[in-house]
């Protein structure tokens, strides 16, 4: 039998040579460091950095304020986690009921985690304030909080609440 006439059978016993010297030096420190080499290990991809005015813009939380509310015994009743329809998504929110005025009236604490989502949840309010009667919402921000207070709650009574908020970390 004539390997070298045959075009086919040199390039199979080369490939079975290499073959059986991989499989043979699998154990092998050397073969495995350069193996490695080729194909380096699955790694995860390093965390996604994170946009420190994000950060640093982020700094109350909805519910902080809902208990400043009520450590200054303004009425806050059923807090409940809030959805915002219509308006930017807030980071968290918080609606509270105002029973004295009514079953349905109240107000959202919505904490933001940038200022450009703020001030678009913001304007999206504020347009509907349009009428010439009462408005819609009393708004009130204070760093990352958007304050909302039903129009049927009176200008004094939702200034006692944004008093609180105004005065939320400045000790």
């Amino acid at each position: 039998m004539n390997l070298i006439m045959d075009g086919q059978k040199p390039f199979k016993w080369i490939a079975c040579f290499f073959i059986i010297a991989a499989m043979s030096s699998y154990g092998n420190p050397a073969f495995s460091r350069v193996v490695q080499h080729v194909h380096p290990p699955l790694m995860t991809p390093p965390p996604m950095p994170q946009d420190s005015r994000q950060t640093y813009f982020y700094r109350l939380g909805s519910r902080a304020v809902i208990e400043a509310f009520k450590e200054k015994g303004l009425e806050v009743v059923e807090v409940t986690p809030g959805l915002t329809i219509g308006a930017v998504a807030a980071k968290e929110s918080v609606i509270f009921l105002l029973p004295s005025y009514g079953s349905d009236i109240g107000g959202v604490v919505s904490a933001y985690d940038s200022e450009d989502k703020l001030d678009e949840s913001a304007g999206y309010y504020s347009s509907m304030n349009k009428d010439p009667g009462p408005p819609a919402w009393r708004i009130f921000r204070k760093g990352n909080i958007l304050l909302l207070i039903s129009g049927r709650v009176s200008e004094e009574k939702a200034r006692e609440y944004e008093r609180v908020l105004k005065e939320m970390g400045e000790k």
